[in-house]
C-alpha cells in the first residue's frame, strides 16, 4: 500500500507527542468522532497523533481510520456510508437467514440446559457439604460459547473491515489500542497490531486475529450481547499458560479509553505504551438529566449503573486536568458531545447546539443523513473552538503551512 504523504504520522522528536482517545457510544460516537477527526485533520493535528485508543463505537471508527486505504476523504465517505447502513439490519439478516443464526441458537440452547443442570448440581453439592471451588463443572461450563449474537455481529464487522487482520493495520497511521473488558479477572484487555494483553494473564500473539475480533470484543454491550468466550495462550514472565477469557464492552472498564495513556503507569505487567505530551479525549456522551423517581427494581438498577458509570468518566476527566496542572501533561483537549455551549469561547452563528443533538441513543442502527451531518458538524465545531481557545499554536502552524 502506498502511503499518503498527508496522512503520515509525524516522527519529529522536536514536536510534542500526541495521543487520541475515542470513547464509546455506538453509531452516535462514530459520527461525533468523525467530526472531531475531520477538524483535527484539517488543522494538521491528526497527522501528528502517534497513538489512538478506542472503545466500542469509537473502536469501529478508529479501526476504519487505521485500516481503510486511501486519503482522509475516502475514509470519511466510507464511514458515512456505513452509518447510513448501520449494523443492526445486516446482523439480523445473518441471524435469521444464515447458518450463523442456527449455530448461535444451538449454542444458546445447549448452554441454557447445561446451566440449569449445573445450578441443580451445585445446590445438591452444597447441601451435601461437598461443594468445592475451582474451574470445574458444575462451577464452569465445560464448553466455550463459540457462536452467539455477538459472533454474528463480529462477522458483520469483518465485512465492514474487509477481513483486515490486526497485523495488516496501516503502518502510516497511529498505533491502535482497542480496549475491551475481561470479566473473569475484572481487568482491561487490550488489542494492538502485534499483541493481545491483559495484566492478569500476560500477552498473547495477534497472529490470525482480525480487526473485527478486537472491535466486537470492545463493542459487546453486556445488556444486549453475550460476552466473547475464548481460550488463548498467554506468555507471562516467560511461562506460557492457557487461559479462558470472557470479553465484553470496553466501556465497562474504561469508556473514555484513557487507561493506557496515563503518564504515571508502570510497565512491569501492563501493556507498554509510549508516554505522550498531550492527550485529546473525545467523549461522545451526554450530561445526566434529572430522571423520574426510581421506584421499581429495574429502574433502581439502571439509575445505579448510570451513576457509577458517569462518576467513573468524570473522575477520569478530572484526572486529565489534574495531570496537566501537575505538569505531567503539556496539554489536554476534551471535545465533549454534551458540552455546555455557553462554556465555549469561540462559536459561530452556524453552531450545532447541544439541544439539536440531544437524545440520540447509543446503538448501531442505521442513521439518517440529517443526524449524521448534525453529529459530525458538532464534533468538528467543538474541536475548532477548543483548539482556538487552548491550542492556538496549532492553528498558527496550520496557517503557516497554508501560506507556504
Amino acid at each position: 500500500m502506498e502511503a499518503n504523504e498527508d496522512l503520515l504520522v509525524s516522527h519529529d522528536t522536536t514536536c510534542d507527542t500526541l495521543a487520541l482517545a475515542l470513547s464509546g457510544g455506538g453509531a452516535r460516537a462514530m459520527a461525533f468522532h468523525l467530526g472531531c477527526l475531520r477538524a483535527l485533520h484539517d488543522l494538521g493535528i491528526l497527522q501528528q497523533v502517534s497513538t489512538i485508543t478506542a472503545v466500542s463505537g469509537g473502536s469501529v471508527l478508529a479501526g476504519l481510520y487505521c485500516s481503510h486505504p486511501g486519503d482522509f476523504e475516502a475514509f470519511e465517505a466510507r464511514v458515512r456510508e456505513i452509518l447510513r447502513q448501520g449494523f443492526v439490519v445486516p446482523a439480523l439478516k445473518r441471524l435469521f437467514t444464515s447458518l450463523d443464526g442456527v449455530t448461535a441458537t444451538g449454542y444458546a440452547s445447549a448452554l441454557f440446559v447445561e446451566r440449569i443442570l449445573a445450578s441443580t448440581a451445585r445446590l445438591a453439592l452444597k447441601l451435601a457439604g461437598r461443594a468445592k471451588t475451582g474451574e470445574h463443572w458444575p462451577n464452569v461450563s465445560p464448553f466455550l460459547r463459540k457462536a452467539s449474537r455477538t459472533t454474528i455481529l463480529r462477522n458483520v464487522f469483518s465485512n465492514t473491515f474487509r477481513g483486515c487482520m490486526l497485523k495488516q493495520l496501516r503502518q502510516d497511521r497511529p498505533a491502535l489500542i482497542v480496549i475491551a473488558c475481561e470479566l473473569r479477572s475484572k481487568a482491561a484487555f487490550y488489542y494492538t497490531r502485534d499483541t493481545l494483553h491483559c495484566w492478569r494473564y500476560g500477552s498473547s500473539t495477534s497472529d490470525g486475529v482480525e480487526l473485527a475480533d478486537a472491535v466486537i470484543a470492545s463493542a459487546a454491550y453486556p445488556a444486549a450481547l453475550p460476552a466473547l468466550d475464548q481460550r488463548l495462550i498467554f506468555d507471562k514472565n516467560g511461562a506460557k499458560t492457557a487461559h479462558r477469557v470472557t470479553l465484553t464492552d470496553g466501556g465497562v472498564y474504561d469508556n473514555l479509553g484513557l487507561a493506557p495513556l496515563w503518564p504515571e503507569r508502570t510497565f512491569s505487567e501492563s501493556l507498554e505504551v509510549p508516554r505522550h505530551d498531550r492527550i485529546i479525549a473525545c467523549r461522545a456522551g451526554y450530561g445526566l438529566d434529572v430522571a423520574e423517581p426510581s421506584s421499581i427494581w429495574m429502574s433502581r438498577m439502571e439509575a445505579a449503573f448510570e451513576s457509577v458509570f458517569a462518576r467513573a468518566q468524570n473522575l477520569a476527566t478530572n484526572r486529565l486536568f489534574d495531570l496537566k496542572k501537575a505538569g505531567k501533561l503539556k496539554g489536554v483537549l476534551l471535545p465533549y458531545l454534551g458540552q455546555k455551549d455557553n462554556t465555549l469561547k469561540f462559536t459561530g452563528p452556524d453552531m450545532v447546539s447541544g439541544e439539536e443533538i440531544a437524545g440520540y441513543p447509543t446503538n448501531f442502527r442505521a442513521m439518517d443523513t440529517e443526524w449524521i451531518e448534525r453529529l459530525v458538524r458538532r464534533g468538528e465545531q467543538i474541536v475548532h473552538a477548543q483548539v482556538k481557545e487552548h491550542w492556538q499554536c496549532y492553528i498558527d502552524m496550520a496557517t503557516k503551512r497554508a501560506n507556504t
